[in-house]
Order: C-alpha cells, then sequence, then structure tokens
C-alpha cells in the first residue's frame, strides 16, 4: 500500500483534534490518508479500548482516511525505546507516505511527547536498507509536527474553514471522551463542557494569523521549500481586494 500522508496520533482521537481538518482538506483534493494510532488509550479515564476502538472507526469513516491502524503500545507508558520505533519504521515502510504528522516533541502529555520523539527519531533509520525491521527500505520526504498542550512558532498554517465542520463531526464520533450530563464518570479536559469551544478557539486563533476562519498549525525542522513566492501568497491578495474587508476601509 502507499499513500500520500500518514497522520500519527498517541491516542485514538488526538489526530481528530488536532490535525483532522487538514486530513478532511487533504482528502476533499485527492490525497490518501492513513492515520496511526500508537496506543489504545486504555489509560483512559472514560470509555474502554473497545469503545475507544469502535469510535475511531467511524471518525475514520466521517474523514474517509484509506486505513487507519493501532500500534498497540502502551497507553501512558510510552518511550522512546528501539521496539516502539520499529514498530512505527514497520508501519511506515509499509505505507510508504509522501509526508508524516505527529506530535511535536515536548508536550505536557507525556505520550504526545513520546509519539513526537519516537516518529522523529525513524525519519532516517527507515531508509536504512540494513537495519532489523520487517519491510522494504523507504524515507518520507517529511516529518511535520502539530502542537496540543505545549506550543511553538508555526513553520506554516492550513486554512481549514471549509473542512472544519467535518473536523468537528470527526471529533464527535468519541462520544466516550465527550461532555455527556446524562453519564456519571470523571470529568477530564476532554469530557469538560467548554472543551469544543476551546478547540473552536484554538482554530479560529491561527486562522486569524493567515485572514481565515479557522487554521491549524504545523512546525517544520527544515526550511519549508516554496516554488512560486507569488502564488503562495495570492490568498492574501482575495482577502484584500475585497471592498468590505478592512484593507478596503482606509487600508488599516
Amino acid at each position: 500500500m502507499s499513500v500520500d500522508v500518514v497522520a500519527i496520533g498517541a491516542h485514538p482521537d488526538d489526530v481528530e483534534m488536532i490535525c483532522g481538518g487538514t486530513v478532511a482538506k487533504m482528502i476533499a483534493r485527492g490525497r490518501s490518508v492513513a492515520i496511526i494510532d500508537m496506543t489504545r488509550g486504555e489509560m483512559g479515564t472514560r470509555g474502554s479500548p473497545e469503545i475507544r476502538a469502535e469510535e475511531a472507526e467511524s471518525a475514520a469513516k466521517v474523514l474517509g482516511v484509506t486505513t487507519r491502524i493501532n500500534l498497540n503500545l502502551p497507553d501512558g507508558r510510552l518511550e522512546n525505546t528501539e521496539l516502539a520505533r520499529v514498530r512505527v519504521i514497520e508501519a511506515i515502510r509499509d505505507l510508504r507516505p509522501k509526508l508524516v504528522l505527529t506530535h511535536y516533541w515536548d508536550d505536557l502529555h507525556p505520550d504526545h511527547s513520546a509519539t513526537g520523539n519516537i516518529v522523529k527519531d525513524t525519519m532516517y533509520p527507515s531508509g536504512f536498507a540494513n537495519y532489523p525491521a520487517k519491510g522494504e527500505p523507504f524515507r518520507p520526504n517529511e516529518y511535520l509536527f502539530f502542537m496540543a498542550h505545549f506550543t511553538v512558532e508555526p513553520s506554516f498554517i492550513v486554512d481549514v474553514t471549509e473542512h472544519y465542520d467535518k473536523k468537528v463531526a470527526s471529533i464527535l464520533c468519541y462520544k466516550s471522551q465527550l461532555h455527556d450530563k446524562t453519564v456519571d464518570g470523571l470529568e477530564t479536559l476532554i469530557a469538560s463542557p467548554t472543551f469544543l469551544k476551546r478547540l473552536e478557539g484554538r482554530a479560529r486563533y491561527y486562522g486569524s494569523m493567515i485572514y481565515r476562519d479557522f487554521g491549524e498549525p504545523f512546525l517544520s525542522r527544515r526550511a519549508v521549500p516554496v516554488d512560486d513566492p507569488v502564488a503562495l501568497y495570492e490568498p492574501f491578495n482575495k482577502i484584500f481586494a475585497n471592498k468590505n474587508s478592512f484593507a478596503g476601509k482606509g487600508g488599516k
């Protein structure tokens, strides 16, 4: 199998909540996307691994991803070990993506940090002919990092305005994790009544940085290649050319 993009999250629902709009946008543009969940989320306060697996499958269908796999690594105890790197490398060699999206390697949640470190440390070894992992050697073009609790200045922001509703629809598949006043259980960050509003606020903040309604930020460890700087900034011209925009009112 060969896909254009692989998005790797520590837990089922991480990809949807952090970069689901980007995944939806790429799929809408004809790109094939796979999701890898590092763990089953078995340490979660709410739900169960079985329920979360069903919810993850439903979310994948909403987004339209090509395939979704789980590496069954230990939730809450993820470490950057040889075993974890081999699991990721074997999945990358099987899926052969052009681009990999995963967690920024410094985050409040230790599983997020571990995932970012595990994945970034597989980029070169996955292409080594003699590396002791199954599959033909393969190296994606680039690894990009999305941010959760901790953020840094992004390398770029993806406009997900037209795909934010699908992102939310995929998140709503995780009913066991979200707020439900009819269900007894401890309240978590995700299960709080205002969680979806906070996600929206974050997306609106990053969208405002590129003069869009919703955006999702990414970090690249290398310079971002640009073929045509004029075309790259063409979307800004369309905004400022609008007579109803703030630029049309005195140019301020």
